[in-house]
């Protein structure tokens, strides 16, 4: 049988494996919530602003540069940050045999086409006279 001692012992030698494995992730984590803080009162703020304007107030919204281009960033982090969350919970509840994988490309597939379509739309916004 093994002392208290004995396992404390296993696990700090445990942690110092995996020492700075994860730290990258958190640190964007944190780096997306903040600009996503800031970025979701400008979203609040444009959408009360643009309250009871009509399909015409907001394509003009949409075509001013200043306006698409946060857009754009907006949906960038929020994807991004989605993805790693999505990320986080997959590899840490699924095993490798219960098709880790596969959930880990259907979630990048999924940020993909999100960042594909929000491109498209601001891009299609522009084009129309």
């Amino acid at each position: 049988m093994s002392s208290k001692r004995d396992l404390i012992g296993r696990s700090v030698a445990d942690w110092k494996k995996s020492e700075h494995h994860g730290a990258g992730t958190w640190l964007a984590e944190r780096l997306t919530s903040v600009v996503l803080a800031v970025l979701t009162v400008w979203v609040a703020y444009s959408a009360i602003k643009l309250a009871g304007g009509g399909y015409e107030a907001a394509i003009a919204f949409v075509k001013l540069p200043l306006n698409a281009g946060l857009i754009g960033l907006t949906a960038i982090f929020a994807v991004w940050h989605m993805y790693m969350g999505l990320r986080v919970v997959i590899e840490d509840y699924f095993d490798k045999t219960e098709g880790r994988g596969f959930y880990l490309f259907l979630i990048f597939l999924l940020s993909l086409v999100l960042l594909v379509a929000t491109g498209a739309a601001l891009y299609l916004v522009h084009q129309a006279a």
